[in-house]
């Protein structure tokens, strides 16, 4: 089984910790997915990530978000093809949209949103022992945490419909 470093494990609970603060802020509802294995199907271990956080969207629904601390490369973020595949699994198996919430520890004050669908298809590239997809930072949506949750996700889906 892997296992996160020590270091990157606290770069992530942070980077979650503040969305969880950001969510409190803005009033919205929402629940956190507990990471336990147990709360998965056998048949789907290994296959299947759960995002960590739904957020319900008054009227409308609910949006998963999976919460990373990442930093910027060349202006693009970095994601590992397996968590995209099984976060996808996951999209597939609950019919709901999932999003990555991406924090820059080094620039806080804001999250880049990234659908999972905008990563789906992109070219796959080696780094290290990785494989990686890349998106510019510039197709993600900056999130403002003085903003609140419900503002941004008007932005988000405006994009969304290209307007």
């Amino acid at each position: 089984m892997f296992r996160l470093p020590a270091t990157l494990k606290a770069k992530g609970e942070e980077a979650e910790a503040s969305f969880r603060a950001w969510l409190n802020q803005s009033g919205v509802a929402f629940l956190y997915v507990e990471q336990s294995p147990l709360n998965v199907p056998d048949r789907l271990r290994g296959k299947i990530k759960r995002p960590d956080y739904l957020v319900g969207i008054p009227h409308a629904g609910m949006m998963a978000f999976d919460v990373k601390a990442k930093s910027t490369y060349d202006e693009r973020l970095l994601f590992e093809v397996g968590e995209v595949d099984k976060l996808a699994c996951f999209e597939a198996f609950f019919h709901m949209t999932v999003n990555f919430a991406c924090l820059d520890l080094y620039e806080p004050g804001h999250f880049y949103w990234v659908p999972l669908r905008a990563l789906i298809g992109r070219p796959i590239e080696p780094r290290g022992r990785a494989r990686v997809m890349a998106i510019p930072i510039a197709d993600a949506l900056k999130v403002d945490m003085a903003e609140g949750f419900l503002g941004a996700y008007g932005r988000f889906s405006l994009r969304s419909l290209g307007l």
